[in-house]
């Protein structure tokens, strides 16, 4: 029997790969999709996204105070009062510290740190304990930290803190961990 020629033909022979086609298609989608805009651009905002390693103070003070309005706006007020406690030697040297802010009734502890020599000694106890009576003075109910497992968790346990949270692998083989104590 002779194969179909001409236009009608062809369309027989388009019309019949057509799923084949269609199949081959998605499968060179799926491993390499479409760009689904030019890079650098984001969808319908007319602006244009790009990385800046050094971004200019400008810049920086527009984001922080553009989401500080908004965390006020949705959740109220917004005043974030630091907290800086230090441990200094004799010669004013710091040999350690807490830092940390109050806000919505919490006190959010930073950076708890002190000098090897002086772990072990119930200074940071000692640290933990203003900060927190600083944080009642000011109305909060509630104080909460982020650590690491390599970083003494089991003295946030013994100061009354409980675990809440915990990213295993933050950095690998040690975990971030998240804990909260009522004030």
């Amino acid at each position: 029997m002779a194969k179909p020629t001409g236009a009608k033909g062809t369309r027989s022979r388009i019309t019949a790969a057509k799923p084949a086609l269609r199949k081959a298609a998605a499968i060179a989608e799926a491993i390499e999709p479409p760009p689904l805009r030019p890079r650098g651009m984001a969808p319908d905002a007319g602006v244009e996204i790009s990385e800046d390693a050094f971004p200019e103070l400008d810049a920086v003070a527009a984001i922080q105070r553009g989401l500080h309005a908004y965390n006020q706006e949705m959740g109220g007020d917004y005043d974030r009062e630091p907290v800086t406690l230090l441990a200094r030697a004799p010669d004013g040297t710091a040999r350690g510290g807490l830092l940390g802010l109050t806000f919505w009734g919490w006190l959010f502890i930073d950076w708890l740190w002190l000098s090897r020599d002086l772990r072990g000694k119930g200074v940071g106890s000692e640290l933990l304990m203003r900060a927190e009576a600083i944080a009642r003075d000011r109305g909060c109910a509630h104080a909460y930290t982020d650590t690491f497992s390599f970083q003494a968790p089991d003295f946030w346990a013994q100061n009354g803190y409980q675990e809440f949270g915990r990213l295993d692998g933050m950095p690998a083989g040690h975990a971030r961990i998240w804990f909260r104590k009522a004030l």
